[in-house]
């Protein structure tokens, strides 16, 4: 048998077995002709288990992860990138509250922004210790999503918000297996100790380190600032990313705004700043040397 046909059986082999696995493993292991994902159980899962949610068929993961929190006995350790759901920090803080040892870590922008505030004072409030990352560039986000308890584990694509449990397409893994778990727990714990002293700020995450010049930014990166310069063009790239230059030359200018091509409709005609003093509020990051504020709301340009 040649290469490519061995390739090829085994590559079906794979997806027959997938096949196969389904919705949930552990079980009887019964091969269906159809594809099917059964209707959530709304508990935490029994041992030797491992569930896939599909976001939208019941649309209550975040009753599902409620689940796994009561569940919960001696710990519970989270990351997660947008949180604004009370439902689920309300779960969390009883836990806190039964003894539970209950840590997490947020994104900076995300648990500091309008919509996250309300969650990160709720935990902080209850004694619950939330770190933030911290990146040596400024860049790069907190971008997982994962509960780890002393029994299972809950892991994918699922934030914490309301549109992620009833009009996002999410997936959600909720599982038992002892070395999976253990491993997303060793990640966690690791990022816990590489964020030491990174401490959410709650409210006054929210705050500024006050005005400064455009031409200050690059001293300044890693922190939130409100940066203020006269706008000389909003440049829009091929891509559609929106770069407002503060510089006739922007490959000699200290710092610049950034709005990706998903976020520029929210802000539209940005030309109308040209030749106007603004302000851009948020986290100066640094790209290739160069300062910056990535904008996605329309609140971060004032006048």
């Amino acid at each position: 048998m040649n290469a490519k046909v061995i390739r090829a059986a085994t590559a079906l082999i794979l997806a027959l077995a997938a096949g196969a696995m389904g919705y949930t493993a552990g079980g009887s292991g019964t091969e269906s002709p159809n594809i099917s994902i059964p209707a959530q159980t709304i508990a935490a899962p029994t041992a030797g288990t491992t569930r896939v949610i599909y976001s939208l068929d019941q649309k209550q993961n975040d009753k599902e992860l409620i689940a796994l929190i009561n569940a919960a006995e001696d710990h519970i350790y989270f990351a997660i990138y947008t949180f604004t759901l009370p439902t689920i920090a309300d779960a969390l803080v009883k836990a806190k509250k039964r003894g539970v040892d209950v840590k997490g870590l947020m994104d900076s922008e995300q648990s500091g922004n309008s919509y996250g505030t309300p969650i990160t004072a709720k935990l902080r409030d209850a004694g619950i210790p939330l770190l933030v990352e911290r990146h040596a560039s400024g860049n790069g986000i907190m971008h997982i999503k994962l509960l780890v308890t002393e029994q299972a584990y809950a892991f994918g694509s699922y934030n914490w918000t309301n549109s992620a449990t009833t009009l996002n397409d999410e997936i959600l893994e909720i599982g038992t297996d002892p070395a999976l778990r253990q491993t997303y727990e060793n990640i966690l714990k690791r990022l816990f100790d590489a964020y030491k002293g990174n401490a959410a700020a709650g409210a006054a995450a929210s705050v500024s380190i006050g005005t400064i010049d455009y031409t200050q930014a690059p001293a300044h990166v890693g922190q939130r600032a409100s940066v203020r310069g006269t706008l000389v063009k909003a440049y829009t790239s091929a891509s559609g990313t929106v770069f407002l230059d503060f510089c006739e030359n922007y490959k000699n200018c200290p710092f610049s705004g950034v709005i990706f091509a998903d976020d520029v409709k929210k802000f539209g005609t940005l030309s109308r700043y040209n030749g106007t003093a603004i302000t851009l509020t948020g986290k100066i990051s640094s790209y290739q040397g160069k300062a910056e504020i990535v904008l996605s709301n329309p609140n971060q340009i004032s006048l």
